[in-house]
């Protein structure tokens, strides 16, 4: 990604920080070097080899700003003046204390994780980026954003971090149900999980049971039934509502339906119970 970023352009992302005046070190310098940190986590973490553009790049742009300034206020004397972060009181300007440094830096980081959810969705409208080894790497789950990360972030985990280890339960969930339960139905409705279509009930279905296997794994808890039948009641709801959708129910059939289906019982031992 090419950052075509200024001063000028900062100072409108993040107004009213500070005022330079004349032979003071400009903003844009003062943050350079964690602008670049930032820019590289977007691209390691969301854009990979997209050159983003009109409104995807804006977004981009203030994610990035954002990002840095958060990461450089412990370690940089950025502030409402030059001389460091301050508070406004009586006499003047005083150092600012500890706790609000660290409320602001929390106030900035949920700023941009709040953009980030908006950002991966914009993503999605980008053809290119979908086919991308990065964009494959989003959609390959159920969960290809970050709007219930909150539900499990823990005040030492950032949010990737917890998307990540999320997506590690969402993936042996997927398996085990392609393998056992769906088959391949399994991958076209999760193609069809970014459209509003006939199928969104189905889709919603599916992602309910897995953010219940997510919620029972990243509490390191199980549900209430042996580890083999675990995903079974999970995903028996969806193989009821599958029968709502003829063409699928009738693939998923061919496919993978004979084994839902029991053997008769047969008694081959002979004696005073045999029937």
């Amino acid at each position: 990604m090419i950052l075509m970023l200024d001063n000028e352009r900062l100072q409108e992302l993040i107004p009213n920080v500070i005022h330079e005046v004349k032979g003071e070190t400009l903003l844009y310098n003062k943050l350079r070097p964690w602008l670049e940190q930032a820019k590289a986590w977007l691209e390691q973490h969301f854009l990979g080899d997209l050159e983003p553009e009109g409104q995807i790049l804006c977004d981009a742009e203030k994610i990035i700003v954002y990002k840095a300034f958060a990461m450089a206020v412990p370690s940089l004397d950025l502030s409402l003046s030059p001389s460091g972060f301050t508070v406004i009181n009586t006499d003047g300007r005083a150092p600012a204390s500890k706790e609000r440094v660290e409320r602001l830096i929390a106030s900035i980081n949920s700023f941009v994780d709040q953009n980030l959810d908006a950002f991966v969705f914009r993503l999605y409208s980008v053809p290119a980026w979908r086919t991308s080894n990065m964009g494959q790497w989003w959609l390959a789950t159920f969960i290809p954003n970050l709007n219930e990360v909150w539900r499990y972030r823990g005040m030492s985990s950032d949010t990737m971090t917890t998307y990540r280890i999320m997506r590690s339960h969402a993936l042996r969930f997927e398996q085990e149900v392609e393998e056992n339960y769906l088959g391949s139905v399994l991958d076209e409705l999760r193609a069809q999980q970014y459209y509003l279509s006939e199928f969104t009930p189905l889709v919603s279905k599916i992602r309910e049971a897995e953010l219940r296997y997510i919620g029972f794994h990243m509490r390191d808890q199980k549900a209430k039934c042996p580890d083999e039948h675990e995903v079974w009641h999970l995903i028996r709801p969806v193989l009821e509502q599958m029968k709502s959708y003829p063409d699928i129910y009738t693939r998923w059939q061919a496919e993978i339906g004979h084994r839902m289906k029991p053997e008769p019982f047969k008694n081959d031992v002979k004696g005073g119970y045999y029937f």
